[in-house]
């Protein structure tokens, strides 16, 4: 599958691979080198990104939070 981001775009990619979980970020333009700091985008993708890595509990926190929300069907319902 091939996705195509925007210029101001930055994707996380989450896959697995033989049990253990891999990890890339993704932006649709070249950040500089010599940039004093990150855009908003990429330093949040980054954070989460880090974040997935060095906390083997956050993954479970994110998907806890992600089956506790409502489904789309059931806010439009009540």
């Amino acid at each position: 599958m091939k996705v195509e981001l925007d210029a101001t775009e930055v994707a996380l990619i989450i896959g697995e691979e033989d049990g253990s979980m891999s990890v890339r970020v993704v932006s649709g333009s070249e950040m500089p080198e010599d940039a004093e700091e990150l855009p908003a985008a990429p330093e949040i993708v980054l954070a989460l990104a880090m974040r997935l890595l060095k906390d083997p509990d956050f993954h479970d926190e994110v998907l806890d939070w992600y089956y506790n929300q409502p489904d789309e069907d059931d806010a439009e319902e009540g």
